[in-house]
């Protein structure tokens, strides 16, 4: 019978490792070798099942070391920070000490004996209580961190102080059910059993609800930001369509007197009054000029035209130099509105860099664009005030998660569309500028 029970724990642990790496792929890049981690998960995770230990280690030996290899295995597997790998050590630990424990009291309850880890380990149970530990810290990853937290999970591991939080309450829960486990006291036997059974089916749902918690806070936040940003997006909309329309109507009433104008002209042609002739022709350039008035050629498309003019007003606003030379060859595999998210969250986030550069006279951005082999290269050149930008952070707001946003956007987009970006600050004059260049595939 313990050989099936052994078989039982080896299947259904080897299908918790391979969904465990495979769901969270979804949010981090694999390493080029993770294999290798994969291959340390799985044995670490093997290692659990032997009953003979060398050395006279004893089974409290077999939980240290998951705590050590882990992380390791993590790290060979995703390209991520510290805190994410420390985040999925602890939370694949976390469910399968805490189950076990809840199937070890269980079956010493049946067999009315106090649990102690050295009994579970020498008795027919332990690899029974493996195996189901598994089974429901397999069937709890797939309907939580697969379906039901599969579409929040991506905001929360950008969100450092929400995976402290969470790393800090997995610490306390572990110390908790490991210390009360671990007690070699000689207690009432029901009683302590129960109390595990209890205390660990509380830890689990416990964690449950946090996660649940801290994943949808991060997740309405960002929605949150989200709707701003649109909200945003929308009102410099409205603002330039009140601009056109205001060309438009200025448009119309020129149309409407060109015909006096032209019969006025005709007359005065015919009489040859060239004097009177040439300061009517003067008027109506000035006039057609004042229409068009504010609107610059800054690219050589009309739809991107109207954001830069837009940005342009906002930038002059504050002070800053505006500048702007943008060829976009027609044939780049990127739809209109998503070049106008990319221009919009860039201008954006050099908008806000701005307003921290302190002397009005530095501000400035420019951007130009070049064709590079198989790419188009627009660059983005802002001052800058180097006590609030950094090359490496999303943010040189206090409002992180707003900007990050706005980051996230432009690394989307560049991604679905096989674009890359560079970032890197330049000094000059006793200036620093921040250079963002985006490289859009042409096609051929």
């Amino acid at each position: 019978m313990d050989s099936l029970y052994i078989l039982f724990a080896v299947m259904i642990s080897s299908a918790f490792a391979y969904f465990y790496i495979k769901i969270y792929a979804k949010f981090f890049d694999l390493r080029k070798y993770y294999q290798l981690g994969f291959i340390i998960f799985l044995c670490t995770i093997f290692i659990q099942f032997m009953t003979v230990l060398p050395f006279g280690l004893t089974v409290g030996y077999l939980g240290l070391l998951s705590f050590i290899t882990y992380p390791i295995a993590l790290s060979l597997v995703y390209r991520t920070n510290i805190f994410n790998i420390t985040f999925l050590a602890l939370h694949a630990i976390l469910k399968i000490y805490v189950n076990f424990i809840l199937f070890a009291a269980m079956f010493a309850l049946i067999e009315q004996t106090q649990l102690t880890l050295e009994w579970i380990y020498t008795s027919n149970y332990y690899h029974l209580s493996q195996g189901l530990s598994y089974l429901i810290s397999f069937v709890l990853l797939i309907y939580v961190d697969d379906k039901l937290l599969s579409n929040k999970l991506k905001d929360f591991f950008k969100q450092k102080l929400n995976l402290l939080l969470i790393i800090s309450i997995q610490v306390i829960l572990l110390i908790n059910v490991i210390w009360i486990s671990a007690t070699t006291e000689n207690l009432p036997i029901r009683w302590y059993n129960i109390i595990l059974m209890l205390l660990t089916f509380s830890v689990d749902g416990i964690y449950l609800l946090l996660r649940l918690f801290t994943a949808n806070s991060t997740y309405f936040s960002v929605y949150k930001t989200h709707t701003d940003t649109l909200r945003k997006q929308l009102s410099f909309q409205l603002d330039h369509y009140k601009q056109f329309e205001s060309q438009t109507q200025a448009l119309l009433r020129f149309k409407h007197d060109h015909n006096k104008v032209m019969a006025t002209v005709g007359s005065l042609i015919e009489r040859g009054d060239t004097k009177v002739f040439k300061q009517i022709i003067e008027d109506y350039r000035n006039e057609l000029n004042q229409i068009e008035i504010g609107y610059h050629k800054y690219s050589n498309n009309l739809v991107y035209d109207a954001l830069l003019n837009d940005y342009q007003k906002r930038f002059q606003s504050i002070g800053a130099s505006f500048e702007s030379v943008v060829y976009i060859q027609f044939h780049i595999d990127i739809s209109e509105i998503n070049m106008i998210k990319l221009f919009y969250n860039i201008l954006e986030n050099a908008y806000e860099s701005l307003l921290h550069v302190e002397d009005l006279s530095t501000r400035s951005i420019r951007i130009d664009s070049e064709r590079m082999d198989a790419y188009i290269k627009i660059s983005f050149v802002n001052t800058m005030n180097p006590l609030h930008s950094s090359v490496d952070a999303k943010s040189t707001k206090k409002d992180k998660l707003a900007h990050g946003f706005g980051s996230s956007i432009i690394d989307k987009i560049l991604s679905e569309y096989h674009g890359f970006s560079n970032r890197y600050v330049t000094s000059e004059d006793g200036l620093n500028y921040f250079h963002l260049e985006i490289f859009i595939p042409v096609n051929p």
